[in-house]
């Protein structure tokens, strides 16, 4: 038996590792802002220790001005280093995470419940739509979670109790190791992604609890002094806190304003409608709507909202199947009608709970409403309670079940792996690589070359795709902090802005010098019929991306 739940869990990770590293570099269809950011910047950091910005082995980088965490650029630095730049190292960080993650689940269900529903829980992280999409771009969320689950695990690990003729993870040193295995794991993952910052903490605090680790001082002591330790440097920094000022809910001026504006309404005026309607309201009342969003069946189990970077069109973040199997599973939880390992406390075995009440949080202090990804460390709550459902069925059930799933997952990855390369490549700015290699071939024809930033800062593509050197781009890009000084928060929020002898700014044919000796890279609209073509890049579905101009006066 032992045998074969141990291929069985060998032929999941097969599985999980076929679906992550199968046509990686060609689906999704490009490299998006994000991935050639890492990239480009991990890049310049194996080369000089820099950033594109000039700043030494930073903890924080700038990037296009949100600062990302450091975790997954540091991943990437030796990935450049020894394969170069391009989307195979870019994304395999996050593809081998996606793959421990599924180890690490089976691991954390056989210890909670049993190892039936450890195997149940690895094939769902394997193959559900929400872990399994995000673990294939270069996700810096999808190593967060992985880290996220380790902590977990090797917490969970450091608790059980010793089994007669085991080395167990009780006995002495190995229990120790284990925690501080756990510290480390829950360090890093806020500096990998900032939904991270508010989930660790919080749910540390609750596993303490619940395996009632504050009884033990010395793990306790360990635990919390690595944590304290990692925590410093985002605590002290204000750039740690920049990416929330960005896209809080009360960065939404617009609706908040519309909200304030009720008070001129109100029967008491004064002090009253202040009390009800401000900043302060305006947050709780938005929170509670983005936050019960992240419950909504038809957003789980039918379409996720409407970034189609995050998710498959005409699909929710679960299989049907799956989110009504969630359903049984929590059923079972809450009505204590299922057996749990004896290797922890019972209290544990509510842990799927509190990752998804724990790990919606920072998605639902933002203001998107159903942001999968900054809600990615709430996926593996869902997949445990549906594992538990699945585990649980009765056989007679379990077969039709099965089979129901089986086809919603085939069709689910015929889908991912033919239409939405040719459907959304546009949403993974598709394009930029054909613009740079003409650029590779034929900027020397040219003294000046102007791109629309129509698209979203296309000065980083070129570079990625082109390995510009990073000492030559540190020295032009620091000239573009300038965006900072007028209280910009983004650089492509600059008019115009260059590297070098390319510019970057909106195209507007009518008003444009079109010297002949430069080069133009806009949209389809951004140029007359007439103009003086010289090459057009086409996304896979035949519309244009981009046209080459020449100037013409």
């Amino acid at each position: 038996m032992k045998k074969l739940l141990t291929n069985r869990l060998f032929q999941i990770l097969v599985l999980a590792a076929f679906l992550r590293l199968l046509m990686l570099d060609k689906i999704p269809a490009a490299l998006n802002w994000d991935e050639v950011s890492q990239g480009y910047t991990a890049y310049s950091i194996s080369q000089t220790g820099r950033d594109e910005w000039g700043q030494f082995m930073p903890i924080f980088f700038r990037s296009y001005g949100e600062w990302k965490s450091a975790v997954y650029i540091y991943l990437l630095v030796p990935m450049v280093k020894f394969f170069g730049l391009n989307a195979w190292s870019v994304r395999i960080p996050s593809a081998l995470a996606g793959i421990i993650a599924v180890w690490l689940v089976y691991k954390i269900a056989e210890m909670t419940y049993s190892k039936r529903v450890g195997l149940w829980a690895a094939f769902l992280m394997a193959v559900t739509p929400w872990t399994f999409f995000l673990s294939r771009p270069a996700y810096e969320a999808n190593v967060a979670l992985t880290l996220m689950l380790a902590g977990v695990y090797f917490l969970l690990r450091s608790m059980a109790p010793i089994t007669p003729g085991v080395k167990s993870a009780h006995t002495p040193g190995v229990s120790v190791r284990s925690i501080l295995l756990a510290a480390l794991a829950f360090g890093l993952a806020p500096h990998t992604y900032n939904s991270a910052k508010a989930v660790v903490p919080i749910l540390v605090v609750v596993l303490v609890v619940l395996t009632r680790l504050y009884k033990d001082k010395k793990k306790m002591i360990v635990l919390f002094g690595v944590l304290a330790l990692f925590a410093a440097p985002i605590l002290l920094d204000f750039k740690a806190q920049a990416r929330f000022s960005q896209v809080g809910i009360t960065t939404d001026t617009k609706t908040l304003n519309e909200f304030i504006d009720n008070r001129k309404s109100f029967p008491i005026s004064g002090i009253g409608g202040k009390l009800l309607f401000n900043k302060a309201t305006f947050f709780a009342s938005q929170f509670v709507y983005n936050y019960a969003g992240y419950f909504n069946p038809a957003l789980l189990s039918i379409e996720a909202g409407d970034q189609y970077q995050q998710h498959l069109r005409f699909h929710g973040v679960l299989y049907v199947t799956e989110f009504f199997a969630a359903l049984y599973g929590l059923y079972l939880l809450c009505s204590n009608k299922m057996k749990r390992s004896s290797l922890l406390e019972s209290r544990v075995s509510l842990l799927p709970i509190a990752l998804i009440a724990i790990g919606i949080i920072p998605a639902a202090v933002t203001r998107d409403t159903f942001h999968i990804l900054r809600a990615l460390l709430a996926a593996p709550g869902w997949i445990f309670l549906a594992a538990l459902g699945f585990a649980s069925l009765k056989p007679k059930h379990l077969k039709i079940v099965n089979w129901i799933l089986i086809i919603e997952i085939l069709v689910y990855m015929t889908m991912y792996f033919l239409w939405y390369p040719v459907a959304y490549a546009r949403d993974w700015q598709y394009g930029y690589q054909q613009v740079a290699k003409y650029l590779a071939a034929h900027s020397g024809e040219y003294n000046q070359v102007v791109m629309t930033k129509w698209y979203g800062e296309p000065q980083l593509f070129l570079a990625f795709y082109n390995a510009w050197d990073p000492a030559t781009y540190q020295k032009e890009n620091i000239k573009n902090l300038g965006y900072e000084s007028e209280g910009r928060p983004w650089l492509d929020q600059l008019p115009e802005y260059g590297i070098g002898k390319y510019s970057f700014k909106y195209i507007d044919w009518a008003k444009e010098p079109r010297d002949p000796h430069t080069l133009y890279i806009g949209k389809a609209d951004d140029f007359y019929p007439d103009s003086d073509i010289v090459d057009t890049v086409r996304y896979p579905d035949g519309s244009i991306a981009f046209l080459l101009v020449k100037g013409d006066k």
